[in-house]
């Protein structure tokens, strides 16, 4: 433990050197008492204290826990001393960042007529922007209106062209499955009739010989005409058969045009509604940004005439001159305007006919100049290179 560290925490180390000392004298009676006795002529009774080391052991962390306490509570002092001292280093360096804002708000004070010539040419060019803008937009939701326009009827185009070319098709197989059916009839016929005209010279050459042979041969002939007449019925039921799947077929595709086409319809009307729903959503958002200016605007209209009420009025009051023909209860309304720097461009007393009052109402106005402008562009918009008025009643 160096030196420091023992300034830092006294009962710490009070507390080690006496688990050290306790520890020595432990070795040591464990000592005395395992040496061999100086006379073995007169055995001397020997007290000894056993002590258990697990006692020594929980002794030993107990105070090595009370240390490590103590450790943790002098660390939290000096935490809370550090977290003082970083919070007076705080307040001292907002203290100067304030000195330094009103030196800076100052000398900001000297630059200010250059800063509102700047930022009404900005302000002018901003509404110039945002006309061009307007416009812009306007042009470009016109394109986009027409561009669907154009897409919608292209896509109604390409989805009749796909409906003829599918009947088409479909004319096409029915006619070549039309026209496979008549080649395979005129085939069974021809077979028919080869099969016919060769059991009619078989019969002819069988009725030559023996009245057994004949007899045999009639049965034969009866067994060959059963025979086709079951094949020509399995015939006829196979080409039902697949006449009524063609047919089924060609109900099954039909329908299928007439999903997709229902599909492709469905997708067209839901774009479209889409588009309408964003045309909508963007006209209601333009007519909210254009009512907050709007009661922007007129909350600075108001904000600008209680400046003037509060600022203008009381100091003009203050530096007139009293004129002789002044009497109680004389009031004017004097408009003046503004340069942005609050000084006067021109000023007009309206006194009710009396010219010795207006004249000291329009001196005390100039007197009064330059006037404070408000620090809020809103406001100081409605008063800079605008005519203002108020009611001037000194008494």
């Amino acid at each position: 433990m160096t030196a420091n560290k023992v300034r830092r925490h006294p009962g710490a180390f009070l507390l080690s050197l006496c688990l050290h000392l306790m520890l020595l004298g432990l070795i040591v009676m464990q000592f005395e008492r395992t040496a061999p006795p100086a006379s073995p002529v007169e055995p001397e009774i020997i007290q000894a204290v056993t002590v258990d080391a697990n006692v020594v052991d929980r002794a030993r962390q107990q105070v090595e826990q009370q240390k490590q306490q103590r450790i943790r509570e002098q660390e939290a002092a000096e935490a809370r001393q550090q977290a003082l001292a970083e919070a007076r280093q705080r307040e001292q360096a907002e203290q100067e960042s304030r000195a330094a804002a009103e030196e800076s708000s100052r000398q900001a004070a000297m630059k200010s007529l250059a800063l509102q010539q700047q930022r009404e040419a900005e302000r002018r060019e901003a509404e110039a922007a945002r006309q061009h803008s307007k416009e812009l937009e306007a042009q470009r939701e016109a394109e986009a209106r027409r561009d669907a326009e154009a897409r919608q009827k292209a896509e109604v185009q390409r989805q009749l062209e796909e409906d003829a070319t599918r009947k088409a098709e479909l004319a096409a197989r029915q006619k070549a499955e039309a026209d496979a059916r008549k080649q395979s009839e005129q085939k069974a016929e021809a077979a028919r009739r080869k099969q016919e005209a060769q059991a009619k010279q078989q019969r002819e050459a069988e009725a030559r010989q023996q009245a057994e042979a004949r007899q045999k041969a009639v049965a034969e002939a009866k067994r060959a005409v059963e025979a086709e007449a079951e094949a020509r019925r399995v015939a006829e039921a196979k080409k039902a058969h697949a006449k009524a799947e063609r047919e089924a077929e060609a109900k099954r595709q039909a329908a299928a045009v007439k999903r997709e086409a229902e599909a492709r319809a469905g997708k067209a009307a839901e774009a479209v509604a889409r588009k309408e729903a964003m045309a909508e959503s963007m006209a209601q958002e333009q007519a909210q940004r254009q009512a907050q200016r709007q009661a922007a605007e007129a909350n600075a209209e108001k904000a600008a005439q209680s400046w003037v009420n509060r600022y203008f009025k009381p100091k003009v009051e203050r530096a007139w001159l009293k004129p002789a023909s002044a009497s109680p209860g004389m009031s004017c309304k004097i408009r003046v305007r503004l340069q942005p720097d609050g000084r006067v461009s021109s000023v007009d007393a309206d006194c009710a006919g009396d010219a010795a009052f207006e004249r000291s109402a329009e001196a005390a106005v100039r007197k009064a100049a330059p006037f404070p402008m408000p620090t809020d562009e809103w406001v100081a918009e409605q008063l800079q290179g605008q005519t203002v008025s108020f009611r001037f009643n000194p008494n």
